[in-house]
C-alpha cells in the first residue's frame, strides 16, 4: 500500500526514463516490503531549479556533495517493516536512479512516512486496509 511521490528537477527525466525509474522503485518495494505487484501508486512532480533548498553535504560520507540534480522520494506506507527492509529499499532506489537517470546516489533523498492502515482509502469511500488487516 505504499504511495510514492518523487520530486525531480524539471530538466531531468523524459517520460520513458520516469517510467523506468517508477518500475524500478516498484520492483524495490515488491522485493523489500513484500507488497503485491498490483499495489502500484506513484506520482512524479518536476520542480524548477531554485525551488528546492538543501545543504550540499549534510550527513554524507567521504566529503561527497549533492548537486543541483537533487531527487526527493517520499514514501507513505503502513508501519511494520524492519530496519533491514528499509535500508535495503533505500539502497535499491538510490541505485535505480543512478543507473537510469545517471544521478549520483548522494542526490537521492528518501523519506519514509508510516501511517496506520485505517488512514488509507483506495477509493469508494472505504478504508479497505482495515478489512484486509482483520482477515490476516
Amino acid at each position: 500500500m505504499p504511495f510514492v511521490h518523487v520530486y525531480y528537477p524539471k530538466s531531468q527525466g523524459e517520460e520513458k526514463e520516469l517510467q523506468k525509474v517508477s518500475e524500478e522503485i516498484h520492483k524495490s518495494l515488491i522485493t523489500y516490503f513484500n507488497i503485491p505487484a498490483e499495489d502500484y501508486f506513484q506520482l512524479f512532480s518536476p520542480y524548477d531549479l531554485g525551488q528546492f533548498y538543501y545543504h550540499f553535504n549534510y550527513l554524507l560520507e567521504h566529503k561527497a556533495k549533492r548537486t543541483d540534480k537533487m531527487i526527493l522520494v517520499s514514501i507513505t506506507c503502513a508501519p511494520g517493516r524492519t530496519v533491514q527492509q528499509k535500508t535495503g529499499l533505500y539502497q535499491a532506489i538510490a541505485d535505480a536512479f543512478n543507473e537510469h537517470f545517471n544521478i549520483p546516489i548522494e542526490n537521492i533523498f528518501i523519506t519514509l512516512n508510516e501511517t496506520h492502515r485505517e488512514n488509507w482509502s483506495f477509493g469508494q469511500g472505504k478504508a479497505q486496509m482495515i478489512s484486509i488487516k482483520e482477515e490476516r
